[in-house]
């Protein structure tokens, strides 16, 4: 099924491109040549109205536009110059799902947005934030139906000696191979993150000491050939009923595991 675009696509196209350009909506455009500027555009146009939802017409547009450089911003913004020059042209149907486009963007970098800034940038774990936030809302919800959950508080051994050893790049490197580790061991009910340093924290969902021992033991198994790390676990309701009485237990048995580690 063709799209309901009654005027030429590639005209179309075209039109927006030079609008697009004149308005400086589009900035990167400027250092294109005109077929980098058309890009998927007149494809784009033409499928208006066809079979293919919204948004996961947006959603391939989107990528294609940003592959080329363009900013989130300069997507939206030739969206919404290719809105005002389908009005110009009376083209109606295709306007109305240009603009469930639009929405469907808009949604889609609003949620990359909110999850970008709830990720540590170097290793894409929850950060210090947002690992506290979900510790605060799963003890709630334990609390509350009489579940269990455990907290470990894991820390790598000899980090900073090594990183001032060998370079901030190599205390990067070993930190990402340890977040990579520590993500493929979680299960999917499962919480990491980075809370500082070299200092990463798990929330396990439904475990008890044995749930925190095949944990571990899964990690240690992945970081074979890795950096090592001490660990502290506490246990709810055990251990505490509160996110800082959990959290205090467990940093004190992790440090102990620390001064073990050291010991042998």
């Amino acid at each position: 099924m063709a799209g309901v675009v009654k005027t030429s696509a590639w005209d179309l196209a075209v039109e927006c491109l030079d609008r697009a350009v004149e308005e400086g909506a589009v900035p990167s455009l400027e250092r294109l040549g005109r077929l980098g500027q058309l890009g998927s555009l007149p494809s784009f146009v033409a499928a208006l109205g066809g079979e293919d939802d919204p948004s996961a017409l947006a959603d391939d547009f989107a990528r294609e536009r940003e592959s080329l450089g363009l900013a989130p911003g300069e997507v939206a913004g030739e969206l919404l110059v290719l809105g005002r020059i389908l009005d110009e042209h009376g083209e109606t149907e295709a306007r109305e799902v240009l603009d469930r486009c639009i929405s469907a963007y808009v949604v889609r970098i609003t949620g990359e947005l909110s999850d970008r800034a709830r990720r540590d940038p170097l290793t894409g774990l929850l950060n210090h934030e947002a690992f506290h936030a979900r510790l605060g809302a799963e003890v709630t919800r334990a609390r509350r139906y009489r579940g269990q959950l455990a907290v470990v508080l894991l820390d790598l051994d000899s980090f900073k000696e090594r990183n001032d050893r060998e370079g901030h790049q190599e205390g990067d490197r070993l930190l990402r191979v340890f977040a990579s580790a520590l993500a493929g061991t979680a299960r999917e009910t499962d919480s990491v993150g980075r809370l500082g340093g070299d200092e990463f924290g798990a929330l396990l969902l439904e475990a008890d000491e044995d749930t925190v021992a095949a944990f571990v033991t899964r990690l240690q198994a992945r970081l074979e050939d890795g950096p090592a790390a001490s660990a502290g676990a506490a246990y709810l309701p055990g251990d505490g009923t509160t996110p800082g009485e959990l959290l205090g237990h467990a940093d004190r048995r992790l440090y102990a595991d620390k001064r073990s580690a050291r010991g042998r």
